[in-house]
């Protein structure tokens, strides 16, 4: 009686292991340059509503901390009701934010669809605080009206995102892809994209858009 085996001989167990490792390394980097845009695309919309919650609170004088009629910027735990508001213990109701975005790890950051984003208020200095409860009693008032900065970087770049994004109170977002910021092992600072003043200030400079930066990177606007 002849018996005949079956299964995979050597040689094809190697062909289909090359096949597979080629595969492989066109779909993986392909998979997380897809998910890196998606994010990117996810945080953008994010700023624009941070940019459109921060206006809105401005004009409806929600934070008066010195009572001279002048609204000043919010915090996001401010706008997103998780915490009271500064000249208040009341909360913001209904919340200008969804509780996600007022969820700050210790060093003040939320985290969103693979970014870290920190949103930063001026102390009497014009310099950046970034605007954590620990923080609400240093921010000056008068200059809280006029302004703001939130950033947004890649928790891990190369991976879960490319462009560091920023937006202050004139509400236009730039971009820098240039810039390696990434996660807590380099983050930018409150300035970053403002040209004409320090990188560690937010008052008085102007939008570094389609130039360089005060932290030395290039800044574009999206479009």
């Amino acid at each position: 009686m002849t018996r005949t085996d079956s299964g995979f001989t050597l040689i094809e167990i190697v062909i289909v292991t090359a096949v597979i490792g080629i595969l492989a390394g066109v779909a993986v980097p392909n998979l997380i340059t897809s998910r890196a845009i998606a994010n990117e695309r996810a945080v953008i919309a994010t700023l624009r509503t941070i940019s459109t919650a921060q206006a809105q609170c401005w004009s409806q004088r929600v934070v008066d901390t010195d009572g001279d009629g002048g609204g000043e910027a919010l915090s996001l735990v401010e706008m997103a009701g998780v915490v009271g508001l500064r000249n208040s213990a009341t909360k913001l109701t209904p919340p200008s934010l969804p509780v996600t975005l007022g969820t700050q790890n210790v060093a003040g950051q939320t985290m969103s669809r693979g970014y870290l984003m920190a949103l930063y208020l001026p102390d009497a200095t014009g310099q950046g605080l970034i605007a954590t409860p620990a923080n609400f009693g240093s921010v000056d008032a008068d200059l809280a009206e006029t302004a703001w900065t939130c950033l947004a970087w890649p928790v891990t770049r190369g991976n879960t995102g490319n462009a560091t994004f920023f937006v202050n109170q004139s509400g236009e977002i730039v971009a820098s892809r240039q810039a390696t910021y990434s996660g807590n092992v380099s983050i930018p600072p409150c300035g970053a994209a403002l040209v004409g003043i320090p990188s560690t200030s937010i008052v008085g400079g102007d939008l570094a858009a389609d130039t360089i930066g005060a932290d030395g990177n290039r800044w574009n606007t999206l479009r």
